[in-house]
């Protein structure tokens, strides 16, 4: 009865923390977040936003980006490392950034 009992408890276990909406934001969801782009400590244009919304694994940003917010949780700030890419805009074309994100809400996919 000991075993089953066990067994009862890690499935169930396995199964909240799959369901888990504190599980942070996965692929498929919808973030909600504030960022700010920062070249060498300054904020630069164009690369600061409220509230935005953003499908992870849109696309929708540059590569690294969205990746990088996998995981997070409603609430947490984290720095985003990325380098643009060598086709940008001229003036952060192959450029190390850094953006400061925080995710105001996550909305689970379907």
């Amino acid at each position: 009865m000991k075993k089953i009992m066990s067994v009862f408890a890690i499935c169930g276990a396995m199964f909240l923390s799959a369901c888990d909406s504190n599980a942070g934001a996965q692929n498929g969801d919808t973030v909600v977040i504030d960022f700010a782009g920062y070249l060498d400590g300054v904020a630069f244009e164009g690369g600061t936003a409220q509230n935005f919304p953003l499908v992870l694994g849109s696309g929708q940003f540059v590569p690294g980006f969205e990746e990088q917010l996998v995981g997070m949780e409603k609430g947490e700030t984290r720095d985003i490392n990325i380098t643009f890419p060598e086709n940008y805009v001229p003036d952060l074309a192959g450029k190390d950034v850094v953006f400061t994100v925080t995710v105001n809400d996550i909305v689970k996919a379907e």
